[in-house]
């Protein structure tokens, strides 16, 4: 008997059963056996939010809320996309099969595709003859091969018999096989890095990232070096709040060699330090928190080392210094020393209120070539000042509403501790009044304070030598140094309009831009500081501030700033429009000074002349294309010493073949003249080493998918290159290929690194 069947008059769409109903629509809709099967043809689409099913024939069971499709069949479900030639799905809980079925999944941008598909409850897929690859095209560059797979929306993707394929070439045969198929994080190996180092030879560095949830991770390394050995680490990282953040890193090794004389040191032969440690480590972290749930927050630097080679001689591997310095400052803001600086580990607790905060903390600073068998370096002989402040901070704001008279200030305390040398309680009062002063086309502010310092120092030890500043003043010492100073600045301006160059808003100039305006702002600056010269030689020497240097200074300034107006022609809803912009592309400040304190100074004049004018300080900022910047910071002598200071870079830039930079620092003994001359002594001046430093770096777009990267540092003075770097890269659209070549100091490494941006951790 034939089932009676009839076309649904005047209707292109119905919606199915359940909760949550789709909508069916299609050219043609018929009814069979009095509405129990639905038939749609031409231009099928059945549609529930942003999910969707596209084909060009459906056959839908209203009972059972089954739907078939057939013919150029297209899924979307979330973020993923299904194709087929023909499938069959339970509305309901979106179980079926697919028949010549692929799966797209947009978080990893990853391809599933099998003869037979079979949808599981949730987002599980079964594959039979399946291949998966993360890369675009009918010919992928790699792709895997699996008798099946079944994968998990957000999870993983097993395999199981499985070919790696390149360019549908085989190449290797695997019984199973593993890849991540998320959009979060998900615990796993990560890609090795692998090379030679001239100090360590061949290595191998296997991270693992494991998830803790999804504030917290951990990755463990294992890292083995033909020359030094097996090197274990951890890192660990948290960030629970806004404000809750940590990252904590030890790595420890075992080392195969020991250094007793200068001729077997592989970093520095030269610096008459040796490193008799077999244990060797470096722990490093950041922190910042509250404490508990109470008001009292937490900020913390540690950085520890064993010995003063640790950080140079593995600062390029996969978890060095390099790494790890970029990873902290990232995640927090903050930088560490230097790998050849001692290593300083601070931190404290605070609380702040509207105009006040208090903290106490700590500062350790370490010395690294301090023992380790250096004889003439022991832990015994340190005079490193280590330290526990206390610090009360007022901040700046007015005594009453009514006066324009504001104050800021801080008492501060530190127990100071060294091994060797004076050490004791030291405690300072620093008020500082202020007071705005607005006067026709000129603005004054007038500042005075007052430094009152206590020290309560023992534990006094004969000097070395002259030079031993550690042992000065042990017993009971004050100082009191009053301070003031003025500024005052005013500026003036004019702006040019030229709406006449603005182009035509039509779709032949989209995207240009023209400029059509100019301001000109001149800002003129005189300061004046002093402090007065106060006999400080018999207090302690714990660290600069000790030492606060008599001055007396007038400083003259002169900024010049030019702003562009930019019109560019952009796309509007009716149809095309101006859009402006602002830029700076010209910042120039001069500037220059009197040294009073400098001009009256009767020490040390038959071996330094008195230099009281203060370098012209020059500082330009010059960007007028957007593929051109010009950076210089400039200081030139008055007194026939040319330039004391030069820090200059140039930087070209294209879109199509990349950038190049150039970069030119100087310094030379003068530098800091004047600051020298206020010391106690002759034998405590530290004139500033002379350097002449040029820095390339060199940015080259082959194509989109070859680049190079070389970066070179070289001394002038000795002519001797410092250091350079070379990486050569392949960036296929589902996999990078890096090649680098990178020597510092005595260490060259080779390296090749393999990435799948899908699988970025």
């Amino acid at each position: 008997m034939e089932a009676s069947a009839g076309i649904l008059d005047m209707q292109k769409s119905i919606s199915t059963k359940g909760e949550m109903p789709w909508n069916l629509k299609a050219d043609k809709l018929v009814s069979i056996d009095d509405g129990v099967i639905v038939e749609a043809s031409g231009g099928v689409l059945l549609q529930r939010g942003n999910d969707f099913m596209k084909a060009d024939f459906a056959r839908y069971y209203t009972a059972t809320n089954w739907i078939f499709v057939r013919g150029n069949v297209e899924v979307r479900m979330g973020r993923d996309i299904l194709n087929a030639r023909e499938a069959e799905f339970d509305l309901n809980s979106r179980v079926g099969w697919l028949k010549d079925g692929s799966v797209f999944m947009a978080g990893p941008h990853m391809y599933v595709s099998g003869k037979q598909v079979d949808k599981l409850f949730g987002d599980r897929y079964v594959f039979k003859n399946a291949r998966i690859t993360l890369c675009d095209g009918d010919r992928p560059a790699w792709a895997v091969d699996a008798d099946e797979a079944e994968v998990e929306m957000d999870g993983y993707a097993t395999l199981r018999h499985t070919t790696l394929n390149i360019l549908d070439v085989p190449v290797m045969d695997a019984p199973f096989m593993m890849l991540p198929a998320k959009t979060s994080r998900q615990s796993g190996l990560l890609l090795p890095d692998v090379g030679y180092s001239s100090l360590n030879g061949g290595f191998y560095s296997q991270p693992y990232f494991h998830v803790i949830d999804e504030s917290r991770d951990l990755t463990f390394y294992a890292t083995y070096m033909g020359r030094a050995g097996f090197m274990p680490g951890i890192e660990y990282r948290a960030h629970t709040r806004e404000q809750d953040k940590t990252w904590l890193a030890l790595d420890v090794l075992y080392d195969k060699h020991r250094i007793y004389d200068d001729s077997g040191d592989r970093v520095d032969g030269h610096d008459g330090k040796i490193n008799a440690n077999e244990e060797r480590f470096w722990l490093r972290g950041m922190g910042d928190g509250y404490v508990g749930d109470s008001p009292w927050r937490y900020r913390y630097n540690i950085d520890y080392v064993s010995d003063q080679n640790f950080l140079r001689e593995f600062r390029t591997m996969l978890n060095g210094f390099n790494r790890s310095r970029d990873a902290m400052y990232d995640m927090f803001g903050r930088d560490i020393a230097e790998v050849d600086k001692n290593r300083v580990s601070e931190g404290f607790v605070y609380r702040e209120w509207d105009r006040t905060m208090v903290s106490l903390g700590f500062r350790y600073e370490e010395v690294p070539y301090l023992g380790h068998g250096n004889k003439n370096h022991k832990h015994s002989d340190d005079t490193t000042v280590q330290r526990i402040p206390l610090n009360v901070y007022l901040y700046k704001g007015r005594i009453f509403e009514e006066l324009p008279v504001e104050i800021q200030g801080e008492v501060s305390t530190a127990y100071e501790y060294r091994s060797r040398g004076v050490r004791g309680l030291r405690t300072e009062i620093h008020p500082e009044l202020s007071v705005p002063v607005s006067l026709p086309g000129m603005s004054i502010i007038l500042n005075g304070g007052v430094r009152q310092t206590w020290y309560n120092s023992s534990h006094y030890y004969k000097p070395a030598s002259e030079k031993d500043k550690a042992t000065r003043g042990s017993g009971t010492k004050d100082r009191l140094v009053p301070e003031a100073s003025a500024v005052a600045f005013s500026q003036f301006s004019r702006v040019w309009h030229m709406p006449e160059r603005a182009l035509e808003a039509v779709e032949e100039n989209l995207g240009e831009s023209r400029w059509v305006g100019l301001k000109h702002r001149l800002q003129p600056r005189v300061t004046y500081g002093w402090i007065p010269n106060r006999d400080q030689s018999e207090n302690p020497i714990f660290e600069e501030m000790d030492r606060i240097k008599p001055s007396e200074q007038m400083r003259f300034g002169l900024t010049n700033i030019f702003t562009s107006k930019s019109s560019t022609v952009v796309k509007s809803k009716d149809g095309f429009e101006h859009r402006e912009s602002f830029r700076d592309p010209v910042r120039w400040e001069i500037a220059s000074g009197y040294d009073f304190e400098e001009a009256n100074r009767d020490r040390y004049l038959d071996e330094f002349k008195r230099k009281p004018w203060m370098d012209v300080y020059s500082n330009l900022e010059f960007s007028p294309l957007d593929w051109f910047t010009l950076g210089s910071k400039i200081y030139m002598s008055l007194h026939g010493d040319g330039l004391t200071r030069t820090d200059s870079s140039l930087t070209f830039r294209n879109k199509r073949w990349g950038s190049w930079s150039i970069a030119y620092d100087l310094r030379n003994q003068y530098y800091n003249y004047r600051d020298e001359m206020k010391r106690d002594k002759r034998s405590d001046m530290r004139p500033t080493t002379t350097q002449r430093l040029l820095t390339n770096t060199l940015n080259i777009k082959l194509s989109k998918m070859f680049d190079i990267y070389f970066k070179t540092e070289d001394d002038l003075i000795t002519g001797h290159n410092l250091g350079w770097e070379s990486v050569v890269a392949y960036r296929h659209q589902c996999f990078h290929i890096l090649g680098s070549i990178e020597r510092e100091e005595r260490d060259t490494a080779f390296r090749v690194m393999l990435q799948f941006p899908a699988f970025n951790m």
